[in-house]
C-alpha cells in the first residue's frame, strides 16, 4: 500500500494542474519526460561533471531538446534552483536558447490555465530574465502572455499577469520600442484594459496602465497609427480619463503635434485594424471555443454550447464587455468558405443575435450593436471585405419575423449612429452605410430589403426614421409616411441611463460639435441613447431566453431562404409586391411583354414563353440594371414556386404524379433546355448562371426531371427512344465553372440527403450516363453505402447481375478499394457484396494484401479469406501474402491461407513456397537466378527471407498433433530450409531452429537434428495409415510425428514445441560453446 501512495505521489506534476481524471497531453507528457530524463543525467554529479557530461549529450539534436525544456521545467518549478539552473542553461545551449524560447511559447499558448501557482511566477521571472539579456524571439512568449491577459476579467490572477507585464515593459521601455508589432499589441491590449479597471480598488493599477500607455503613444505615435479604427473605438470608452482627455483634444484639434504626418481622426478610421490585433484581446482557449462554434456545430444544435459558454466566460459583471470583442473577431476574423455557408453549420450571424440579445448591461449592448456595424460606417467597396458586413444585415433580417425587437433595436441603433456618430462627417459616414447596402444587394446577401424595411413589425417612429436615412432603398409606393398606426409594437422596457453634461472645464470634449463625443470610461458614444427619453432599449429577461434557441434555428431555414408571413403587405417577397404595380423598369419589346406575363401568372408556360424570346438577345439589348432587374425577380419566382416538401412524386410509376412532379416552373427551364440545342446568347448564359448560384438544387432536380421526363416521352411514343442529355448538365456545370465530377458528387449528395429513394431510383441511370466519372468514384460510393440497407444492397446487386448497372471495373478498382478501407464496417460490408457482384477477378486487387492491417482492416481481411478459398495459389499470390508484415504471435490470415491450400494444394504450395525461399540465397541454386529484365512485371512487394521464415515457423505453430506438417517434407522444401539454414547467421538459426530441426541432413549440412540419407520425400505425413509408402518416407514421418507428438493436457505454447533430438542438442551445445 505504501509503494502505491510513494508511486502515484512520484507521478504529481510540479508543473501542471490536473485532476484524478485528467489524461495528460503530448506537451504534457514532453515536459514531463524531459526533467525526468534530465535528472537522471546529473543525478549526484558535481556542477564541472555535469557541464562535461551534458557538453556530450547535448551534440545530438533530440538530446539538446530534451536537455533544454528538463532545464525549462526546473527554473519554472523550483524558485530557489532557478537562478543557478538559468546559469547552467546558458553554458549548454548550443542554439541561443531557442528551443528554449520555442516550447515557452507553445507552453504559454496552449497550457497557460494548467500551470501552477508557482509555475506563474516563475514564467514572469524567466520572461525577465530573457529580456534582460537579450534573448532572441522573446517577444514571441510576451505576445502569447498579453493574449492570456484577458479582458472583462478581474480575479486576482489575471490582475498579477496584466500587471507584470507591465513591469516588465516600463522596466524594458529601451528593449520595447525595438519591437514596433509588441508595442502595437502592448497599447491596444492596455487601452482595452483600462475599461475594466474602474473599480476604486484598482485605482493604483489603472493609474499605472494609464501613464504607461499615454507615454508611448505619444512618444511612438507613428508606431500607434496602424492600430486603425479599433483602436479609436478603444479610446471613446476610456475618454473620460483626464490624460485620454488630452489625448483626445490632440487628436481632434492638433493632430500635427502627435505626428507630422497624421492628419486628424478620420485618417485613423480609414485603416482597418489588423486581425492579429482583435485576435489577441481573446483568450487562446476562448478563441478555439468560438471557432468550434462557428465551425462544427449544427445550426438548431447550439443552445448547450452557448449555455456553456455563458457560464465560463460570462457569470460576472466586468465580463460583459467581453461581447464586444467577441463580435469584432467573429466579423473580422472567421470568414467562413463557400461549402460552410451552404451547409447547417450555424451561421455567424446567428451567435452575434446571441451575444447581442443576452447581453443585459445596457451600456455593454450599446457596445455590443456598434462593434456589429462598425465596418459599415466606413465601407469602401474597392479595398474592405462584404464578410464584414454581411452578419450585421443577415441578423435583422432573419429576425424580424420571429424576434422583432432584435431587429428593430438594430435598426434603429443604424439609424441613429449613422447620423450622430461623427456629424462633422457626416456625408462620408452616411456613404459608407449607403455603400455597405449597395453592395449588400447587388451581392445578393439577401433577396431583397423591403421585407425588413417596411415591416409592420416595426413602430410608426421606427418607420419614420428609416425612410428619413434610407429611402434610397425603399419601394417608391412607400416613401410617404402612412397615416395609419403601428400594427405590431415592439415590447421593450427600458432602462433609464444617466448622462453626465459636463462642460468644456470638465470632461466634455465635443467643443465645436463635431459629434464625435467620447463617453463615460465604460460607456460609448452619445448616439447610442435617444435624445428624446434619454432610455436605452433592451429585451426582456423571458425574450432573451428564446432568442437563437434550438426551436427557433429551425424556423430560419436555409441562410438565404426564408418563408415570409404573407398575411402582412409589407413583409411580401418583392416578386409579389410587383403583382400590385407594373414594373418600373422598361424592358425590351422583345421579352417586355412575355416577362410581364410571366411575374403575373408564375406557371411554366409563360416561363418558357419568355425564355424562347429571352434567349436570343444580344447582351446589347440590356443595360446592367435592366438584366439585374430580369435575373432578380425571376430567381425569387422560381424558388418561391417551388413547393416546400415533397418536391419529388410519391409514385415512380403513375403518370399523373410523376408529371405533376415536373409541372413547376423551373422545370420548365429544364424542358427548354432539353429540346433547345443553339448556342445561348450571353445574357442567358448570365441568367442561367445567376440561377445555379442561388439554388442550390438546381442540380439534382435538372437529374429528376431528365428521368422522368424520358419515362414519360416514351410510354407516349414507345418507338422513339429518349435518353440522357449529360450536356445539359455540363452546362449546368460551365455557368457555375465547377468541373462535371465535382458537381455531380455535390448534386448526389444533396439529393441522398433530401431523399434517399429518389436516389437510387436514379441511381443506374447516373452510372449509365456518366459511366467515366462515375464508375470506381469514392465519394459517390460513399452516398451510397451511407444510406442503403439490405433491401437496397439486394437490388443494386440484382441490378449488376442483369447488366443494367456497373459501379466498378478493373482499371483503378484497386485505389477504390483502398480509399473504402476507412469506411464503416457497415459500409464495407455491403462494398464487397456489391464488387463479388461484379465478378471482379482477384488479380486486379491482390496487390493491396500487404497493406491491409489485422487490426484496422477485418472486413476487407475476411472477404479476402474467402474469396481464396475459391482460389488455386499461384507464385503472385502467395509472393503477396508472404510480403505481410509478421506480429510476435504471426499473422492469422497467413496461416489460415495456407492451411486450407495444404488440405487439397499440398505439394503446389510446398513447391512454391520453396522457390520463393530459396530465390532468396540465389549461390545455393545450381543455376543462379539471373537479374529480371526491365520488361519482367514484377512488384515491389517481394517478401524477405526473415519474412518467409517466420511465416513458416508460425504455420508449424498451427501445426497440432502434426496435422498439415506434410507442407515441410517435400524435397523442395527440404532443399529450401537447407539452403536457409547453411546461409543464416548464428541469431537467425537459433530464432527459427525448431523449423531447421524439420530439415533432413545432406551431405554438407547438418541442420539440426538426426534424419535420413540427406533428402526429403513427397509425402503427407498426418495420415494414420502409412503402410502403402516406402520405406523412407515412413522413417519421415515418424520423425515429424515424434517432433510434433505431446500430452493432450499440454497447453498450446506445449505442442507448438517440439521435442528436442540428439542432433539438436549436439546442435545446442555447440551454441553454448561458441558463445
Amino acid at each position: 500500500m505504501d509503494q502505491q501512495q510513494q508511486k502515484s505521489a512520484a507521478h504529481v506534476s510540479k508543473l501542471f494542474v490536473g485532476s484524478a481524471v485528467d489524461i495528460k497531453d503530448e506537451i504534457e507528457e514532453k515536459f514531463e519526460r524531459s526533467f525526468v530524463n534530465l535528472q537522471l543525467q546529473i543525478v549526484g554529479l558535481s556542477d564541472k561533471e555535469m557541464h562535461d557530461i551534458l557538453s556530450q549529450i547535448v551534440c545530438k539534436d533530440k538530446q539538446h531538446e530534451e536537455i533544454s525544456i528538463g532545464f525549462l521545467y526546473v527554473m519554472l518549478t523550483d524558485p530557489a534552483m532557478a537562478p543557478k539552473t538559468y546559469r547552467d542553461v546558458t553554458l549548454v545551449s548550443r542554439d541561443g536558447m531557442n528551443v528554449i524560447v520555442a516550447n515557452l511559447t507553445l507552453l504559454v499558448a496552449e497550457k497557460y490555465n494548467k500551470l501552477t501557482e508557482i509555475a506563474r511566477r516563475q514564467l514572469i521571472w524567466v520572461l525577465r530574465e530573457f529580456v534582460k539579456h537579450q534573448v532572441l524571439s522573446v517577444e514571441n512568449v510576451i505576445w502569447n502572455c498579453l493574449r492570456q491577459a484577458g479582458g472583462g476579467d478581474a480575479s486576482h490572477r489575471n490582475l498579477f499577469l496584466i500587471e507584470s507585464l507591465l513591469d516588465i515593459f516600463t522596466e524594458f521601455r529601451t528593449w520595447l520600442e525595438n519591437n514596433p508589432f509588441l508595442i502595437q499589441s502592448a497599447v491596444y491590449s492596455y487601452v482595452r484594459l483600462i475599461e475594466d479597471h474602474a473599480n476604486p480598488a484598482l485605482l493604483p493599477l489603472r493609474q499605472k496602465e494609464v501613464k504607461f500607455t499615454i507615454s508611448l503613444i505619444r512618444e511612438r505615435f507613428h508606431d500607434i497609427i496602424p492600430l486603425g479604427r479599433d483602436f479609436v473605438r478603444l479610446l471613446q470608452n476610456v475618454a473620460r480619463i483626464p490624460e485620454f482627455e488630452q489625448l483626445w483634444r490632440d487628436i481632434l484639434y492638433n493632430p500635427k503635434s502627435l505626428h507630422p504626418t497624421f492628419n486628424g481622426i478620420w485618417h485613423l478610421l480609414q485603416i482597418r485594424t489588423s486581425r492579429r490585433f482583435l485576435q489577441c484581446r481573446l483568450l487562446p482557449e476562448m478563441e478555439r471555443k468560438i471557432s468550434f462554434l462557428a465551425s462544427s456545430v449544427k445550426f438548431g444544435n447550439q443552445k448547450r454550447y452557448q449555455d456553456w459558454f455563458q457560464d465560463k466566460y460570462f457569470s460576472t459583471p466586468e465580463s460583459h464587455s467581453l461581447r464586444s470583442d467577441l463580435i469584432r473577431f467573429i466579423i473580422n476574423v472567421i470568414h467562413p468558405t463557400n461549402d460552410m455557408l451552404c451547409s447547417d453549420i450555424i451561421p455567424r450571424w446567428a451567435i452575434i443575435g446571441w451575444l447581442i440579445s443576452s447581453c443585459t448591461n445596457p451600456i455593454a449592448s450599446a457596445n455590443a450593436k456598434l462593434s456589429l456595424f462598425y465596418d459599415w460606417l466606413f465601407f469602401d467597396p474597392s479595398k474592405d471585405n462584404i464578410m464584414n458586413i454581411e452578419p450585421g444585415i443577415l441578423v435583422m433580417y432573419h429576425s424580424i419575423r420571429n424576434h422583432p425587437f432584435v431587429s428593430s433595436t438594430l435598426l434603429d441603433f443604424l439609424c441613429r449612429i449613422t447620423k450622430h456618430f461623427y456629424v462633422k462627417h457626416e456625408d462620408r459616414i452616411r456613404m459608407g452605410v449607403f455603400n455597405s447596402l449597395k453592395l449588400i444587394l447587388e451581392k445578393q446577401v439577401i433577396p431583397n430589403i423591403q421585407p425588413l424595411f417596411e415591416s409592420s413589425k416595426l413602430d410608426r417612429e421606427l418607420r419614420n426614421l428609416i425612410r428619413e436615412n434610407f429611402k434610397e432603398f425603399l419601394s417608391p409606393s412607400n416613401t410617404q409616411a402612412p397615416s395609419y398606426p403601428s400594427v405590431h409594437s415592439i415590447l421593450v422596457h427600458t432602462v433609464k441611463k444617466e448622462i453626465d453634461h459636463r462642460t468644456l472645464q470638465n470632461e466634455n470634449v465635443d467643443h465645436q460639435g463635431t459629434g464625435l463625443s467620447p463617453s463615460h470610461n465604460s460607456g460609448t458614444v452619445l448616439s447610442f441613447i435617444d435624445e428624446g427619453n434619454k432610455t436605452a432599449l433592451i429585451p426582456t429577461d423571458q425574450e432573451i431566453e428564446s432568442v437563437f434557441s434550438d426551436e427557433t434555428a429551425k424556423n430560419f431555414g436555409k441562410i438565404y431562404k426564408i418563408d415570409e408571413n404573407t398575411d402582412d403587405d409589407d413583409d411580401l417577397p418583392l416578386s409579389k409586391v410587383r403583382l400590385k404595380e407594373k414594373p418600373k423598369v422598361e424592358l425590351a419589346e422583345a421579352i417586355a411583354e412575355s416577362f410581364e406575363s410571366f411575374v403575373s401568372r408564375r406557371n411554366s408556360f409563360t416561363w418558357e414563353a419568355f425564355l424562347n424570346d429571352f434567349r436570343t438577345l444580344p447582351a446589347s439589348a440590356f443595360e446592367e440594371f435592366q438584366l439585374n432587374y430580369v435575373i432578380t425577380n425571376t430567381i425569387l419566382i422560381l424558388r418561391e414556386t417551388l413547393p416546400q416538401h415533397n418536391l419529388f412524386s410519391e409514385s415512380k410509376t403513375e403518370e399523373k404524379l410523376l408529371a405533376k412532379s415536373i409541372s413547376y416552373p423551373l422545370y420548365g427551364l429544364f424542358r427548354f433546355l432539353y429540346e433547345n440545342d443553339e448556342k445561348s446568347k450571353k445574357p442567358f448564359q448570365t441568367l442561367l448562371s445567376m440561377l445555379c448560384q442561388s439554388l442550390p438544387e438546381i442540380g439534382y432536380l435538372l437529374l429528376y426531371f431528365m428521368k422522368v421526363y424520358c419515362k414519360l416521352q416514351t410510354r407516349k411514343n414507345a418507338q422513339q427512344s429518349y435518353q440522357f442529355k449529360t450536356t445539359i448538365y455540363r452546362q449546368i456545370c460551365d455557368a457555375v465553372d465547377e468541373k462535371v465530377g465535382n458537381c455531380l458528387v455535390r448534386d448526389l449528395d444533396l439529393l441522398e440527403k433530401e431523399s434517399t429513394t429518389i436516389y437510387l431510383w436514379l441511381l443506374p441511370d447516373i452510372y449509365r450516363e456518366f459511366k467515366s466519372i462515375a464508375t470506381n468514384n469514392t465519394d459517390l460510393l460513399r452516398i451510397t453505402l451511407r444510406c442503403v440497407d439490405a433491401k437496397n444492397v439486394r437490388d443494386i446487386i440484382y441490378s449488376v447481375a442483369q447488366g443494367k448497372l456497373t459501379i466498378f471495373k478493373e482499371d483503378g478498382l484497386i485505389d477504390c478499394i483502398r480509399e473504402s478501407l476507412e469506411f464503416e464496417t457497415y459500409e464495407q460490408f455491403c462494398l464487397w457484396q456489391i464488387v463479388q457482384a461484379h465478378d471482379v477477378p482477384l488479380k486486379s486487387i491482390q496487390d493491396l494484401l500487404p497493406e491491409l492491417e489485422p487490426g484496422s482492416h477485418p472486413e476487407a481481411l475476411s472477404h479476402f479469406l474467402l474469396w481464396l478459398k475459391n482460389e488455386e495459389p499461384t507464385n503472385e499470390i502467395i509472393r503477396l501474402i508472404l510480403s505481410r508484415e509478421t506480429k510476435s504471435r504471426g499473422d492469422p490470415f497467413v496461416t489460415s491461407a495456407l492451411r486450407f491450400w495444404c488440405q487439397r494444394y499440398e505439394e503446389k504450395l510446398s513447391e512454391i513456397i520453396a522457390s520463393l525461399l530459396t530465390s532468396k540465397y540465389p549461390s545455393s541454386s545450381p543455376n543462379k537466378r539471373k537479374r529480371p529484365s526491365k520488361g519482367n512485371s514484377i512488384s515491389n512487394s517481394t517478401p524477405s527471407a526473415d519474412q518467409v521464415l517466420s511465416h513458416l515457423e508460425h504455420y508449424r505453430r498451427s501445426c497440432r498433433h502434426g496435422s498439415g506438417t506434410g507442407l515441410y517434407v517435400h524435397d523442395m522444401m527440404q532443399r529450401a530450409l537447407q539452403s536457409a539454414y547453411s546461409h543464416s547467421n548464428e541469431g537467425i538459426k537459433k530464432q527459427y531452429s525448431d523449423l531447421f530441426s524439420l530439415a533432413a541432413e545432406d551431405d554438407t549440412t547438418v541442420v539440426g537434428r538426426r534424419g535420413g540419407s540427406g533428402r526429403g520425400r513427397k509425402q503427407i505425413v498426418n495420415k494414420k495409415d502409412s503402410n502403402n509408402h516406402s520405406s523412407s518416407t515412413k522413417k519421415n514421418t515418424e520423425i515429424v510425428k515424434t517432433i510434433y507428438s505431446s500430452d493432450e493436457n499440454s497447453s498450446e505454447d506445449d505442442w507448438s514445441k517440439p521435442k528436442m533430438t540428439q542432433a539438436a542438442k549436439r546442435k545446442k551445445k555447440n551454441s553454448n560453446d561458441s558463445d
